[in-house]
C-alpha cells in the first residue's frame, strides 16, 4: 500500500502517512466524507469549533490562555474563529436590513427622521477588521501595569472575545427581530454593555485583577469606546458626503 500523495510505502493500519502527514483514504468518496474534509480544511469545524464555542462560555480564560501558552490544537485558532463570526455577522445585517426591514441607524430617542445611514453596514466586515487592533490597543494599555500580556496576546484575546459575542449576537438577533418589533439601537447599546462585562470578566481573570480594579478599567474602556466610535462615525459620514452617498440635506430633520 502506498501513499497517494507522496508514494511512500504504508502499513495497512496507518490512518495518516508518517512521511507527509496526509490522511489515508480507504473508502469511496461520499457526501459525509466531503463535508468532513471541507469542515476541517476550510472552516476547521471538526471538533474544535463547538468545543471553542462552549468553553468560551464556561472557561474563557482557559481557551485564551491555552492558545497564548502554545497549545494550538485543542481549540480553533482565533483568526479563523473571528473570521467565521464576522462573516455570519455580515449575513445577520443582510437579514435585518433586507428581510426584516430594520432601520439599523434609527434613533429611539427622537421622533425626527434624518438620513438613513444603513449603508454603513455594507462595510461592517471591513470595519470589524479595522477596529479589532484598536480594541486590543485599548485593553493592552488599560492592563499595561500588570505586565503580563503583550499587545499581540491582547489581539488574540480580543479576537476570541469579539468572535464569541458576534456568534451570540447572530443567535439572538435572528429570532428576536423576526418575532418582535425591537429598535436596533436600544438592543445594540444593551448588547454593548453585556459585551464589555464579558470582555473584562475575562481580562480580569487573565490578569488576576480585583473586582474594583477591573470595573474601573472597564468603565474607562466604555468611555474611550464611545469617543472612538463617534470619531469613526464622523469619518465615515465625511467620506459618504465626499463620494455622494448622502447629501447635507439628508441630515435636516423632517
Amino acid at each position: 500500500m502506498a501513499c497517494k500523495n507522496c508514494n511512500e510505502s504504508l502499513r495497512t493500519d496507518y490512518s495518516f502517512c508518517p512521511s507527509c502527514g496526509a490522511k489515508v483514504i480507504k473508502k469511496r468518496i461520499s457526501l459525509k466524507s466531503v463535508w468532513q474534509d471541507l469542515s476541517y480544511q476550510v472552516f476547521n469545524l471538526d471538533n474544535t469549533f463547538l468545543k471553542t464555542f462552549r468553553h468560551l462560555f464556561s472557561n474563557p480564560d482557559v481557551v485564551i490562555g491555552c492558545y497564548i501558552s502554545g497549545t494550538r490544537k485543542k481549540y480553533m485558532n482565533p483568526v479563523s474563529y473571528f473570521a467565521i463570526a464576522i462573516t455570519l455577522s455580515g449575513l445577520l445585517f443582510f437579514i435585518l436590513r433586507d428581510v426584516y426591514h430594520v432601520n439599523l441607524t434609527k434613533s429611539s430617542f427622537s421622533d425626527k427622521q434624518t438620513a438613513n445611514l444603513d449603508f454603513i453596514f455594507d462595510y461592517q466586515g471591513l470595519l470589524s477588521y479595522v477596529i479589532m487592533p484598536i480594541y486590543a490597543l485599548m485593553t493592552w494599555l488599560l492592563f499595561i501595569d500588570r505586565r503580563k500580556f503583550n499587545y499581540t496576546e491582547h489581539l488574540v484575546a480580543n479576537a476570541y472575545i469579539i468572535g464569541q459575542t458576534s456568534f451570540v449576537q447572530v443567535l439572538l438577533c435572528i429570532p428576536l427581530f423576526g418575532l418582535f418589533d425591537i429598535t436596533y439601537d436600544i438592543f445594540n447599546w444593551l448588547f454593548l454593555v453585556v459585551t464589555i462585562i464579558y470582555q473584562f470578566y475575562i481580562f480580569g481573570k487573565l490578569h488576576q485583577t480585583a473586582f474594583l480594579s477591573t470595573f474601573f478599567r472597564a468603565f474607562i474602556y466604555l468611555i474611550l469606546f464611545i469617543f472612538i466610535m463617534m470619531a469613526i462615525g464622523i469619518l465615515i459620514i465625511t467620506a459618504a458626503l465626499l463620494v455622494g452617498y448622502v447629501n447635507l440635506e439628508d441630515f435636516a430633520p423632517k
